[in-house]
């Protein structure tokens, strides 16, 4: 008789080129990835992977653009095309019950999700890392724990 396979539970990575996003404003956005790799012990109905980040001051003179500064788009990959992903741009934590939405993803399974990162002109330049969680909106918990990617606005 084989035993039942070890519980395992959602792991998730976050990659790009370099290891970091090195932005410059107004130039090019910078692609990474995240996967996420479901274990055998839970199916998720309702998964959202969020972005935050904390504000940076732009420098001295500086005419700072509408808006954080920053476009986050999602490859949409049924289309081939990028539409835009929500970035909070924000010094708190916003409580996991006020997110809503989120795709499913059964035991076992795998997702991999292209994203693509913008600085705008007239966005602020500094360091801070972009935080990437993981919530399941049924629960109102973090499924994993967030995963930080090292950025830097020049």
């Amino acid at each position: 008789m084989t035993p039942p396979p070890a519980p395992t539970r959602l792991t998730a990575a976050v990659a790009t080129r370099g290891g970091r996003l090195g932005l410059v404003r107004g130039g090019a956005a910078q692609e990474f990835t995240v996967t996420l790799r479901n274990g055998n012990s839970a199916d998720y109905r309702h998964l959202l992977v969020t972005f935050q980040m904390e504000m940076l001051v732009g420098e001295p003179g500086d005419r700072p653009d509408d808006g954080p500064g920053f476009l986050l788009e999602r490859l949409d990959q049924a289309s081939g095309t990028w539409r835009p992903a929500e970035l909070r741009v924000a010094n708190d934590v916003k409580p996991l019950s006020l997110f809503t939405g989120g795709r499913p993803l059964a035991r076992d399974a795998v997702r991999v999700e292209r994203y693509r990162l913008r600085a705008t002109a007239g966005g602020p330049t500094g360091s801070t890392p972009l935080v990437v969680s993981f919530v399941d909106t049924d629960a109102d918990r973090e499924a994993t724990p967030h995963v930080l990617l090292g950025h830097s606005t020049a």
